[in-house]
């Protein structure tokens, strides 16, 4: 991680010469270069590129995907391991891209924190607008972290077993012992909570960047793997007060016709999967759960031998333009959000409330003239039919894997998974080790403090 943070700060300098005021205006200090100006951190909380990454690692191991067995000969020792849930990810001369692309997120917002408040040339609004942004990004990328790297949070524990560094300021060398569970989850609702605090803005000009209705929708999404469903429900109603455009899927001519995600109506809050990840091989028990009638068959889900490599028969996750153009969408959306007002309404009983939000949904999503609603006479009915939608809404975005983590909690819901991947069996068990993917073992070797 020291060597991370390094590499981090030697990329800033060429960050700021391609998004920030003109060369001449950023001051040289030795070898570095540092931020001044207020429109040098705007630039820097601009760096889509940079900010935005979310990993997507779990994606592999989450019960959507299934690699053909044609398939699994062409896929490179990340993606089987992962596909595997093995012990040990990455060879010893490879990197962790995931990991390194969220703590890379977490340096660049608190170089933002330390310093924009007192940066030069700018309206003290603006400073503020930037401030506040910067909450929302580390808290999204610790919440990432905290359940690809750590154990589920239990809302019955104390939630004290070991999960990932806790980085807070800007510093080259800092301590890093892994924070537990529960102070991670801790420290992104008092991020979510700053940024409220900060008067972030309500309606920016692109989605890309963080609003008062992303931050509300982030903690019904972090309250809803905390457990804590009516605290989930509340923040959930406030973003869809501000936000609850749905994209009617029968009004397009064909896949094609769907928004690129910059200009996607559902999106509150834009975070993207590394591309890597685009097209893996979604399970056959996943695409045939999918109605004739239901248009996210076609829309979400493109053929396995159709520009790419390797190629498979069945089908992977494609919006055709969204994905090509600028990544598979993990943020948080207006879908998201009536999908997690009808599980919480389905937990706190209020079955026809659940059933309501379900169906606000899937009017959007069925063919012209065709049967869309679901009803429920119990919460137990209505809360099958909210997690069902969720794996059909959410296809090929890897929230399978939060899901499958929290719902072992439930001996209602917990399931053994297995997979065979070469001609061998592989097991997932409740609860397993397995669902905590292992910190890189070269990062370790550098760190010691990483393992322990």
């Amino acid at each position: 991680m020291k060597l991370l943070k390094f590499t981090l700060y030697i990329f800033l300098p060429v960050l700021l010469l391609n998004s920030c005021r003109d060369y001449v205006e950023v001051e040289p200090v030795g070898n570095n270069r540092v931020l001044k100006y207020t429109s040098d951190y705007r630039g820097l909380a601009n760096s889509y590129n940079d900010i935005t990454s979310s990993g997507g690692i779990y994606l592999l191991a989450n019960a959507d995907v299934e690699f053909p067995t044609t398939y699994q000969n062409g896929v490179t020792t990340i993606w089987g391991n992962s596909y595997t849930w093995q012990e040990r990810i990455y060879d010893p001369s490879q990197s962790d891209a995931d990991w390194n692309g969220l703590y890379k997120a977490i340096y660049y917002s608190n170089v933002i924190l330390d310093g924009v408040m007192s940066s030069q040339d700018g309206l003290e609004s603006e400073k503020k607008e930037i401030y506040a942004e910067a909450f929302v990004h580390r808290a999204f990328a610790y919440l990432q972290l905290v359940n690809t790297y750590g154990p589920q949070f239990d809302p019955a524990s104390d939630n004290a077993e070991k999960a990932v560094p806790l980085l807070l300021k800007p510093e080259l060398f800092s301590s890093l012992d892994r924070s537990t569970v529960g102070q991670v989850y801790d420290q992104i609702i008092s991020d979510l909570k700053s940024a409220l605090a900060n008067d972030i803005q309500d309606t920016p000009e692109f989605n890309v960047l963080p609003s008062k209705r992303a931050v509300y929708a982030l903690l019904a999404r972090t309250y809803l793997y905390m457990g804590s469903y009516q605290l989930s429900l509340d923040n959930a109603e406030k973003a869809l007060a501000m936000q609850n455009g749905l994209i009617d899927l029968k009004t397009f001519a064909s896949g094609y016709s769907y928004p690129v995600l910059i200009q996607n109506p559902e999106v509150i809050f834009s975070k993207t999967l590394l591309t890597s990840y685009n097209r893996a091989p979604l399970s056959n028990d996943l695409l045939n759960s999918f109605s004739s009638n239901d248009l996210r068959y076609d829309y979400y889900t493109i053929a396995g031998n159709i520009g790419i490599y390797p190629t498979y028969t069945g089908r992977g996750f494609g919006i055709a333009t969204y994905s090509f153009t600028n990544g598979i969408n993990v943020g948080v959306s207006v879908p998201e959000m009536y999908l997690i007002a009808a599980e919480c309404y389905a937990r706190l009983g209020q079955t026809q409330k659940a059933v309501d939000n379900l169906n606000i949904l899937r009017a959007k999503r069925y063919k012209a003239a065709t049967a869309y609603e679901v009803s429920a006479t119990t919460p137990k009915e209505a809360l099958d039919l909210a997690l069902t939608e969720r794996q059909k809404e959410f296809i090929g975005r890897g929230f399978r894997w939060f899901d499958q983590r929290r719902l072992n909690l439930d001996p209602a819901f917990r399931k053994t998974y297995t997979r065979v991947f070469k001609t061998v069996t592989y097991t997932l068990e409740p609860n397993s080790d397995g669902y905590v993917f292992p910190i890189n073992q070269n990062y370790i070797d550098l760190n010691p403090e990483l393992g322990k």
